[in-house]
């Protein structure tokens, strides 16, 4: 298995589960990461290479040097040739050398799974820009970022990441779906042990406040239920540019004299497992997410869910009989509460940014497009608009509380106990190690199992296509 780091993240849980699980079934496992794993981790079958970590800049050179150091280091540990390579997020663009790196070992005819937990293409036009300055010419770029062959298979976390790169022309004998496992939360605290939001409810929002968690939406839901709920996030953002727009929120909030506390489990005060286990229920408002553990994790607590849904990510859910009762999809606001125009440069602006970044037209009626998707029956959805909409929003529903009954009220109710524990054991059965390391095994021999053939290549334009839609972007993610 290869990626650039053994950080704390979504990823590198999804390696060590993966690890573990194969080294249980007698698999043996290497993992090369661009840095040692984190102290306090387990460190066995960890080969460290630099080489692999972030880099922006280099050479087709450097890149055929990395992929032999890549199998002698892999073959030393196995103590012969791997039987397949499992590159994590290799398209991201964290290292401008996989693409170049992953073309050539599948050229040597190795098997190659590639497995895709975040896109480039969505909202991240600083890599993709980044990786394609590091080719010669245009042609090198779309012959090498999405390689295809016999012996290369992709693989998802989620069955809309699926759908896109089947659309952009991905085999669907090479193209899976590999959901993560789940893991057991250490959750001893109960609500009627907290130390504050005696006689209300407490909901905590387990999250970064980064800007697509949409901060400004946990200040409307506590502008709408604050009488009976304290509302709290767990973590400041790390980006000192999105440090600054949390910490408005922080301020209005108190201006507002709203019941929400932004970056609770920051401080050595309240540590996060305790927090989870003090609240009533979890909230989100995220406007994106990639796998969607933050619809299933709290249920693993003992913890329902409410907030919003996100259908792409939650139709997983579904199908496999988990329904997302209690979430909403839209809070719909009069748009006239807006300036038509205003509102139409400020998408337009975005628009013309989006499409810039990617160094792409932007298609006839694009801001036609999007207001015709983000408006319906004269109501907009508070979640698509920036910060200074919201914010708009929030002072005159605060100065006229008459108007919320103006707006679509999302849904509040919580769940009795016995529906929790369904819930929770439904969602350990779809989601477990056991579950997930059969599907593993599954992929892995289908791969191992393929022929080898020639490398050719997807075109990259098809698969930005599928991200860069006029319908999909939005004002706080985009803007």
């Amino acid at each position: 298995m290869v990626h650039y780091h053994l950080r704390r993240g979504g990823v590198t849980r999804v390696i060590e589960s993966a690890r573990d699980v194969l080294v249980a079934n007698g698999d043996e496992v290497v993992i090369l990461s661009g840095e040692p794993a984190l102290p306090g981790s387990r460190e066995e079958g960890i080969r460290v290479i630099p080489a692999l970590n972030y880099r922006r800049s280099g050479s087709t050179v450097v890149a055929e040097s990395l992929t032999e150091e890549m199998k002698k280091e892999a073959s030393a540990a196995l103590g012969g040739p791997p039987d397949l390579w499992h590159f994590h997020n290799p398209t991201l663009a964290k290292n401008v050398l996989f693409p170049s790196v992953i073309r050539e070992l599948a050229s040597q005819g190795e098997r190659v799974v590639l497995q895709i937990h975040d896109f480039s293409e969505d909202g991240r036009p600083g890599n993709y820009t980044t990786q394609r300055s590091f080719f010669d010419s245009q042609a090198n770029f779309e012959e090498t970022l999405y390689p295809t062959a016999r012996q290369i298979h992709y693989a998802t976390i989620n069955r809309r990441d699926h759908d896109f790169l089947r659309a952009a022309g991905i085999a669907a004998s090479n193209l899976h779906v590999i959901p993560n496992a789940i893991p057991d939360l250490a959750v001893r605290a109960t609500p009627e042990e907290r130390p504050f939001s005696k006689g209300k409810l407490f909901a905590f929002y387990p999250t970064r406040g980064i800007r697509r968690k949409n901060v400004g939406e946990i200040l409307l839901l506590a502008l709408i239920y604050g009488d009976r709920v304290d509302f709290a996030t767990s973590m400041r953002p790390e980006n000192p540019e999105w440090q600054e727009t949390h910490d408005e929120w922080g301020t209005l909030a108190k201006e507002l004299d709203l019941p929400v506390t932004l970056g609770l489990a920051d401080g050595d005060e309240y540590p996060f497992l305790d927090l989870l286990g003090w609240s009533d229920f979890i909230v989100t408002t995220s406007i994106a997410e990639g796998f969607g553990l933050a619809f299933l994790e709290p249920w693993i607590a003992g913890k329902p869910v409410m907030g919003r849904d996100l259908p792409e990510i939650t139709r997983d859910f579904e199908a496999n009989g988990i329904h997302m009762g209690n979430l909403y999809r839209r809070i719909d606001v009069p748009v006239d509460w807006l300036e038509e125009k205003e509102l139409a440069d400020a998408v337009e602006s975005m628009l013309r940014r989006s499409y810039l970044a990617y160094d792409s037209p932007l298609p006839r009626n694009a801001v036609k497009q999007t207001l015709k998707a983000w408006i319906s029956k004269g109501r907009i959805d508070f979640g698509v608009l920036s910060e200074p909409f919201q914010v708009r929003i929030l002072r005159k529903l605060k100065n006229d509380p008459a108007l919320l009954d103006k707006i679509s009220i999302p849904p509040l109710a919580l769940y009795p106990a016995r529906e929790i524990v369904e819930r929770r054991e439904l969602i350990r059965r779809v989601y477990s190690l056991e579950n997930y390391a059969k599907r593993l095994e599954e992929v892995y021999g289908r791969v191992l199992l393929s022929p080898v053939g020639k490398v050719g290549h997807l075109a990259t334009r098809k698969v930005l296509a599928q991200f860069l839609n006029p319908a999909r972007l939005n004002l706080l993610r985009n803007g």
